[in-house]
Formats: structure tokens, C-alpha cells, sequence
């Protein structure tokens, strides 16, 4: 019997962890339709002041439950190595408590991995495929991309891990910084010369979070550095190697801040239309991601270009759209109601911000008035892709 460990850190995430049972229940069943599997999912509880609720969870289930509760906040790295320390899988998966996988992602990473240490399978990020073509998913485990300071691998949950061959200096020296453990990880598996596999398969989906700001990429710097430091200290990189990674990471530098922030702005706005566009090329519709979180009925904030495109985009779906909500209280368009922000909606699944830069302030006040779901059209359009491969076997 091959026993895999999901090991999911979990931070406020109570919400999750039903979605992230019944998947792995999924994954028992195709998984046992090849070879007999065993799977145990393997929380760890990082706000201790929040108690992990499974008390709710079926268990008549298959997949078995380890939890893990840590003293304090330690952060993701400090995490995964105390969930990997108390898993009893001879494989593991580090998986995000919002990200998803299929239903066949046990079994086809297990027929992939084979003889190796690790395997790399192909996924969505951005509402893309990580992996466009076969050049890319080749770049994926060449050793000098990550040695130049470029993380191939989007997410941990794309990697099915032998956990035999995870070096012992990665759960010895834990990163402080969030972000990048397991870019460490990846580096210190290719030092000690781990024969690491890709396949094609389209099998996980990252999630990209509220979260995701030019502050959180600041951060993600913070922690690269972090990472190449360990690296040198340890004997795995020359200086010159640390300060090519160092460097890779450093942001441009603009002395006014005012027109840093008008470049942070028109570049972030620049790659949302981008991506819009690139979507609708692809037919696929912001209705993919709200129906998918049985979002049905909604509000509008913001009667902007952005929101007027949202609008038009979701008059032939299932979403519909309520109202507009606009501090301009004349903004809109003649066939939909604008309210002014703090008026009774009825029967709202949920809000969709369309500023971007604004969102956090805006959500804040919302949520003074507003108990529904409050979202930005940014996460929306980042996730909008979220098919993931199905059991090849059904017709």
C-alpha cells in the first residue's frame, strides 16, 4: 500500500477545510481504482488562537485526519516542517488551504513519479496554464533558472515528494520570511542531485488570494533574499550567486513616490486588461469563477471602465447583476439601479469591487454595511480559468 500525506498549513482557514477533505476523498477513489492508496490530510493549525474546526467533517470517510497545533504564529515554512514531522506518508504533498487539485491528482502524480525523488505536474495560475509548451515545462528542472533567482515552480501543491529525499537542511533551518520555503526546498533538492520529473497533465489550481499586492511581492523579495543567504551560508551558492539572486529581487527604484504609485497603478491595471482580453479570446467568462462559488446574484462597485465591462460581460450568464453601487450616485448606465454604498440590497450573493488600487479601503468600509461576500474583480479574473482534468477514464 503507497500511504500519501496532504500537509496543509492552515491560518483563519476553518472554511477550507471541508473543500479540502472532500477532495482528497476524490482522490482516494481514483487513486484505488489503480493500486491500493492510502491518504491522510495533515493540518496544522498556525493561529492558535482560533481552534481547528473538524468537528463537522464526515467521518465515514476514507482519507484520515492528523492536526498539529503550533504554540504560536511560526509562519508556513515552520508549518510544513512540523506537519511533515508528524506525517506518516512515504510520499507528501505541501498544499495551500485554497488551492485545489483534481480529482485524479494522486494517481496520476503517483504513475508519474515512478523511480523518482520528485514529480512536477502542470496546472492554473493567473488563468493560464503554469506550463504553456514544452520549453517552459523543461525550464521547470533545469537547475540554473533557480540558481539565476527564478522559482519555476508556482506552488508547492504542483509537487509530488518522496519523503525520503527532502534534505534534512531544509526542515533544520527555517525560513523566517513567508514566501519562499519552498523555492529553498526546490534549490537544495537539485544541490543534492534529486531526480525530479515533469509530465502535461493540467492537475492543480493556485489560487491567487485577495492578498496578492505589491506589498505581499515586496515581501516575496524579503524572502528570496532570505532564502540565497541560507543558501551561501550553508555552501550551496558562491557569493556572486547570491548577489545574481539578491539582485534579481531588488525592485526598480523610483524616488517620488507619487509617481511610483502611478506606475504600480497603470501597470497593474495594464495587466488586468491583458488578461480580460486573453480570456474572452479563450471564451471564458468571469461567470466561470462565481458560478463555481455559487455566486448567482451580485452588486457591482464601481461604475468605472471596469465595472462596465464586468456588467456587459455578465448579462448573457447566469450571474446577474443587481445594481451598481458608486458614491457618484449618478454614475451608471440607464438599464441598472447605481446606489449610493450603505444601501439595503436584497438577496446579494455577493459584492464585486472593481478598483484596484482602492480595494482595501473599499472592502473595509463595505463590510460596515454588508455581510455578503466582498471580492475584487482582480482575484476574479486571476482565477477565472479553474477547470482542472477530470478522471481520464470517464467517457
Amino acid at each position: 500500500m503507497k500511504k500519501i500525506s496532504v500537509i496543509t498549513p492552515v491560518y483563519r482557514g476553518n472554511h477550507y477545510i471541508p473543500a479540502l477533505k472532500d477532495m482528497l476523498e476524490s482522490n482516494w477513489k481514483t487513486a484505488n481504482e489503480a493500486e491500493e492508496t492510502c491518504i491522510e490530510l495533515v493540518l496544522v493549525n498556525d493561529f492558535p488562537s482560533e481552534e481547528l474546526d473538524i468537528n463537522s467533517l464526515d467521518r465515514r470517510g476514507k482519507v484520515s485526519l492528523v492536526t498539529v497545533s503550533n504554540k504560536q504564529n511560526r509562519g508556513i515554512h515552520f508549518s510544513r516542517v512540523q506537519g511533515l514531522l508528524c506525517s506518516g506518508g512515504e510520499y507528501v504533498v505541501f498544499l495551500d488551504q485554497d488551492d485545489e487539485i483534481s480529482p485524479v491528482y494522486i494517481r496520476e502524480q503517483l504513475a508519474a513519479l515512478g523511480s523518482r525523488d520528485a514529480v512536477i505536474c502542470n496546472g492554473k495560475n493567473f488563468s493560464n496554464l503554469i506550463y504553456r509548451n514544452a520549453e517552459t515545462l523543461n525550464l521547470a528542472v533545469t537547475k540554473s533558472e533557480y540558481r539565476k533567482g527564478i522559482n519555476r515552480i508556482v506552488s508547492p501543491g504542483q509537487v509530488l515528494i518522496r519523503k525520503s529525499s527532502i534534505p534534512a537542511d531544509w526542515t533544520n533551518y527555517i525560513m523566517e520570511k513567508n514566501g519562499a520555503d519552498d523555492y529553498f526546498l526546490w534549490m537544495l533538492m537539485f544541490c543534492h542531485n534529486r531526480k525530479i520529473g515533469i509530465h502535461d497533465k493540467v492537475l492543480y489550481w493556485h489560487l491567487i488570494s485577495e492578498t496578492n499586492t505589491s506589498k505581499n511581492q515586496d515581501e516575496m523579495n524579503a524572502s528570496v533574499i532570505e532564502m540565497a543567504g541560507k543558501m551561501k551560508m550553508l555552501g550551496y551558492l558562491s557569493q556572486e550567486e547570491e548577489q545574481q539572486i539578491k539582485e534579481s529581487r531588488r525592485p526598480p527604484i523610483i524616488s517620488d513616490e507619487i509617481v511610483r504609485e502611478s506606475y504600480l497603478k497603470e501597470k497593474r491595471y495594464k495587466r488586468i486588461l491583458e488578461l480580460w482580453m486573453t480570456l474572452r479570446d479563450r471564451n471564458i467568462k468571469a461567470d466561470h469563477f462565481l458560478l463555481k462559488r455559487n455566486i448567482n446574484r451580485i452588486a457591482i462597485y464601481g461604475v468605472g471602465i471596469l465595472g462596465r465591462h464586468l456588467y456587459h460581460e455578465l448579462k448573457e450568464t447566469r450571474v446577474k447583476v443587481e445594481c451598481f453601487l458608486d458614491r457618484n450616485k449618478k454614475a451608471g448606465i440607464p438599464e441598472t439601479e447605481t446606489y449610493l454604498p450603505g444601501r439595503e440590497l436584497q438577496n446579494i450573493d455577493a459584492i464585486i469591487v472593481t478598483p484596484l488600487m482602492e480595494y482595501e479601503e473599499i472592502k473595509m468600509s463595505l463590510s460596515n454595511f454588508y455581510s455578503c461576500i466582498i471580492i475584487s474583480i482582480e482575484t476574479i479574473l486571476l482565477n477565472a480559468d479553474c477547470k482542472l482534468l477530470e478522471d481520464i477514464n470517464k467517457k
